[in-house]
């Protein structure tokens, strides 16, 4: 076991704690190594990292060679082949974030200016956002995969009058700046073999500059060095993804983000060796903080995306492979549903070897546990059995960081058996600048979230509506609190929602989470239900349906599902986007004898629902689920849930206020055949 993760302090505050059970001390990783520097902003963290690793690579990018574009089932679909990684160092990242700065000073913007970035993953995102922080003008992120009138919102609340944005994106851009009065200029971050792309739809009040013009530019105004960037200074305007409605911008300074970074350095055991493959939007703060806590401690980041990151994904053309093959990382942040993906593709893979391969390799995988106890014989089944397999994501993979949803005990046991590689699971928001609580790298258990980041108090509150109170037995429960430096300024002019989520106690500011969670006797966070995802049943039962969804989702022919449920009603019912390839195979054991048959086709046969929900219930009791927990009627769907369907948000958590509205009529039917 690893001991103590979290204990109280002074004030009867949950704090991050040494296996000991004492304090954690406040002198190890970057903290005392920024407090001697006097780094307290974003720009001064990638100055700190250029000044000790000067000539290491720094960022890395593939070269694009060719991009094929073919038509299927009426949908455009994109081919890339790609060559190897180039990199910029650490000294070249930092002359291109300066080119940035001088830019924007010679613009005339400052202090008290906003921008915003619309543009996908990438290192120049990155290079462009620290450019204008270091000239004290504050950047306003937006997912590209939010809705038209989420993105609008976005950038009219916020009055920008510049947005950097990239080729990929234009054409969707060009098309809503019409509905944005107040953008004047875009710089556009050039696609390798298509440039800005085509611009002829940018209204003719909206000037472009191209990317790489700035950089070409070669000359840093004086000047513009001699800006200093403050701690209170609002760094960021992150745009949460929505999963209520309309999104909020969340006000974060550089001392938000700066205490969120070096808690990273401290949960993280990487050096200069590791190498990291970010995919994750650096819209999202999760990303973006971690990014600049990499950098400093001298680790090199490879850029990819979810569509290229191993050889069977979507983009990658016939003979390219995928970006985890090339950039053999050691380390990379993912979400549940990444990961549940990869593992039902390892499934099928398997499925195919046959019938003993099948039952051999899921036999190694549910006792790794215990056969890595024996000496040599796990290391030799590493090579036997998992080889291949973990080649896909470069063979070299040592942690996972996992954030944003509920991970099952099922995907963490069954990936790190796989993979060969620790999972650590943190539980944070936008709100607190991701930083609220993080498992340890030596801690073998799932189910709970670790304990509290360094710098973080974390207390619980009673909630009486759902019967959870901090003087439970065995452990204490309640709605999660989180006060210190993490915790943001508030909303983008919403003073009222500000006032109601946030608050100052004791001496700090703090944030009302809505999440109800557990500490167990070690200190650990348990997330066990949300206020909002928390529903009662006609007889009292309290179901989390975020958690019952946890667990169902890692049944195989399960690509991702929502659960509806009604206090009037005593039982629940789900709607499922099914696995193509595995339900052909339910089809087939149910009698179908076409093998080409369309998913369409399948999601509305009766005997195909009715298997998937006999499957889907078995699978609930076998995780231990309560029979209030387990559907009672399943309906299947052809339609994916994407975020630009607007039934998912961009972190890929579901808006259950649109999906009620989406499948309102499948649900009522469902309830009516129940006779509930």
């Amino acid at each position: 076991m690893s001991g103590k993760q979290g204990v109280l302090d002074r004030k009867g505050w949950y704090v991050k704690a040494l296996p000991s059970g004492d304090e954690w001390p406040q002198d190890l990783s970057l903290a005392p190594q920024f407090k001697q520097a006097r780094v307290d902003t974003l720009p001064g963290a990638l100055k700190f990292g250029v000044d000790k690793f000067t000539n290491k690579e720094c960022m890395a990018t593939r070269k694009l060679l060719a991009r094929q574009r073919e038509t299927v089932d009426g949908k455009i679909i994109e081919k890339l082949s790609f060559g190897e990684y180039t990199w910029r160092k650490y000294s070249e990242v930092l002359e291109c974030v300066e080119l940035v700065g001088s830019f924007m000073f010679e613009l005339g913007f400052g202090i008290g200016d906003r921008i915003s970035i619309f543009a996908e993953t990438r290192a120049d995102w990155f290079i462009s956002a620290m450019g204008c922080l270091q000239q004290r003008v504050a950047v306003c992120t937006v997912y590209t995969t939010l809705s038209d009138d989420a993105i609008v919102h976005a950038l009219t609340e916020t009055e920008v009058k510049m947005v950097f944005t990239s080729c990929e994106v234009l054409p969707r851009l060009s098309r809503l700046l019409k509905r944005c009065p107040n953008v004047t200029r875009i710089v556009v971050m050039e696609d390798q073999l298509d440039g800005v792309g085509d611009t002829s739809h940018v209204p003719e009040s909206v000037s472009i500059t191209p990317f790489l013009q700035i950089l070409n530019s070669g000359k840093v105004n004086p000047s513009a060095r001699l800006v200093n960037p403050k701690s209170t200074d609002v760094a960021i305007i992150m745009y949460t993804s929505g999963s209520t409605g309309t999104p909020k911008g969340v006000e974060l300074t550089h001392h938000n983000i700066i205490s969120s970074v070096v808690a990273y350095s401290c949960q993280m055991q990487v050096d200069e060796t590791d190498r990291y493959l970010s995919f994750l939007p650096l819209a999202h703060i999760l990303e973006l903080a971690c990014e600049v806590a990499l950098i400093a401690l001298g680790i090199t980041i490879y850029y990819s995306s979810p569509f290229t990151l191993t050889s069977s994904s979507p983009k990658i053309a016939s003979g390219s492979e995928g970006d985890s093959i090339l950039a053999r990382p050691t380390y990379m942040n993912s979400v549940p549903l990444m990961l549940d993906r990869i593992l039902k593709g390892v499934s099928q893979a398997v499925e195919r070897q046959g019938r003993v391969k099948k039952a051999i390799f899921y036999a190694v995988v549910a006792n790794k546990q215990w056969l890595d106890r024996i000496p040599f014989l796990g290391k030799f089944l590493d090579g036997l059995i998992f080889r291949k397999v973990r080649a896909e994501l470069g063979g070299c993979l040592k942690r996972v960081v996992i954030g944003g949803a509920p991970l099952s005990s099922e995907t963490h046991l069954n990936f790190r058996a796989i993979f060969g590689c620790t999972l650590q699971v943190g539980y944070g928001s936008t709100e607190t600048a991701s930083c609220i609580s993080g498992m340890v790298e030596e801690d073998p258990t799932t189910g709970h979230c670790g304990g509290p980041c360094l710098n973080v108090f974390l207390r619980l509150a009673d909630w009486e509506e759902g019967n959870y109170k901090s003087t439970d037995k065995p452990f204490p429960r309640g709605e999660v609190l989180i006060g210190g430096p993490c915790v943001a300024r508030g909303y983008f002019k919403r003073p009222d929602e500000t006032k109601e989520t946030f608050f100052e106690e004791g001496g700090e500011r703090w944030f009302r989470s809505g999440d109800i969670a557990e500490m167990d006797n070690l200190g650990r966070v348990r997330i066990i239900d949300r206020k909002k995802d928390l529903v009662k049943l006609k007889h009292g039962e309290y179901i989390s349906l975020g958690n019952a969804e946890a667990t169902l989702k890692t049944l195989n022919v399960v690509d991702n599902m929502c659960i509806f449920a009604e206090s009037t009603r005593d039982k629940i019912v789900a709607v499922v986007v099914p696995v193509l390839e595995v339900l052909r195979k339910i089809a087939t054991n149910v009698g179908f004898k076409d093998s080409d048959m369309t998913l369409e086709h399948l999601c509305q046969d009766t005997c195909v629902n009715n298997a998937v929900l006999k499957a889907l219930q078995a699978h609930g009791r076998r995780c231990g689920l309560s029979r209030y927990e387990i559907p009672a009627a399943v309906r299947l769907t052809a339609e994916l849930w994407t975020p630009d369907s607007g039934l998912v948000t961009a972190a890929l958590k579901l808006r259950r206020k649109q999906l009620g509205q989406q499948y309102r009529d499948m649900v009522r039917d469902m309830y009516t055949c129940l006779g509930d």
